[in-house]
Formats: structure tokens, C-alpha cells, sequence
């Protein structure tokens, strides 16, 4: 009797640490992904609360849409070191900050995003792209080497001091250098006459 006892007993602990051993499988199962990671999904592109890039950890500030004709067109996410909802302090900022675009229609092709560029330095310079003319061209070739497709991602990373590396689906392109032409740049989608106000307004966490 005693013998069959301890083994009942035996039994009887065993099932119970296996069934420790199963709830925690669930719990680790269960553990929340870490809010670092995916923040919000905008037409179908998952946006990272942070992003790092050439050693340089951002945050996301803001993130929309880039609409055109009633159709998405791209989605824009803007990462700072600090968020703010002030344009002109991205604009004149003495810390990294990055633009992320990842492309979702497939009506995008090089030569419409070519213009596309062309046409925001404009707005963001007044009509003053002269003294960006060579840098420009230098940027807009980034674009005109590959046909550019739905699903392509680019990131402008820019740096004071270094001015702006361009990545297309993780691999650096070019870099453009100064500080003003990363002004003009950022203010395409920032500045006073942008083309979508939508758009710079979630970029700015509005």
C-alpha cells in the first residue's frame, strides 16, 4: 500500500510540473511585441516606432499618406530624436532626422517621382532651385536608375554637417551633401507650400 502511495504521489507531481511546463510555453507565447516596434499600419505598410540607421536611433514623429486624385499614393513616415509638432524646428535642426517612404501604388514610376521632387524643391525654395541645381539632379538620378515599383522603400537619412544619404530597399544609393540642400529637402514635405497638408500634418503628429 505504502509502495503504491508513493507512486500515485510520484504521478501526481509529474502531471503537475508538466503542466507548469505548458503554461509557461503559453506565457511566452503570449508575450506582447514590444511597442518599439510596429506602431500604427497605414495603407497596408506596417510603421516602426523607431528606427535606426548608420548608429543613429530615431523615433517616429509622425506618419500619413501621401494621397493624389483620391488614390494613395506612397506612405511618409518622418523619425526625430525628440517629437515635436514644429515644422520649422525639424527644418533647422541640429540632430539626424530621416524620411522613410514606402512606395504603394504601382501608378509611381521614375520619371512621375522625378517630377515629383523637381516640383517640391520648388515649393520648398520659392522657386529658387539655382543654387541646388547639380545636388538635385545628383538626387532625382537616385530615382531615374531603377524603375521603381510598389513595395520599394526609400529612406533620406539625413545628418547635419553630412547631408543626406539616400537608401532604396536598404542599400545606400548616394549622398547628397549640405546642410541646405537638406533643408530644401525636408521642407518638400514640411515647408510652407507642400502638396499635401495632410500628409505634413501626420508627419508632424497633427
Amino acid at each position: 500500500m505504502k509502495s503504491f502511495s508513493m507512486l500515485l504521489a510520484a504521478a501526481l507531481m509529474s502531471a503537475s510540473l508538466q503542466v507548469l511546463a505548458d503554461t509557461s510555453g503559453e506565457a511566452q507565447k503570449k508575450t506582447p511585441v514590444s511597442s518599439a516596434t510596429v506602431v500604427k499600419t497605414l495603407a497596408g505598410v506596417s510603421v516602426p516606432g523607431t528606427l535606426v540607421m548608420e548608429d543613429q536611433k530615431l523615433t517616429l514623429n509622425g506618419a500619413g499618406i501621401r494621397t493624389k486624385f483620391f488614390m494613395d499614393m506612397y506612405v511618409g513616415a518622418l523619425y526625430t530624436t525628440q517629437k515635436t509638432n514644429n515644422a520649422d524646428e525639424v527644418l533647422n535642426i541640429k540632430a539626424p532626422v530621416a524620411v522613410k517612404l514606402n512606395i504603394v501604388s504601382g501608378l509611381i514610376s521614375s520619371e512621375k517621382m522625378a517630377d515629383a521632387v523637381e516640383d517640391g524643391f520648388k515649393k520648398s525654395t520659392n522657386d529658387n532651385v539655382a543654387p541646388f541645381r547639380d545636388r538635385l539632379d545628383s538626387f532625382i538620378a537616385v530615382f531615374k536608375k531603377d524603375a521603381i515599383k510598389k513595395g520599394d522603400q526609400f529612406i533620406l537619412m539625413v545628418v547635419p554637417g553630412k547631408g543626406v544619404d539616400v537608401f532604396k530597399n536598404g542599400q545606400k544609393l548616394a549622398n547628397i551633401k549640405g546642410d541646405d540642400f537638406s533643408k530644401a529637402l525636408l521642407g518638400t514635405w514640411l515647408g510652407k507650400t507642400v502638396a499635401d497638408s495632410d500628409l505634413k500634418k501626420a508627419m508632424l503628429n497633427g
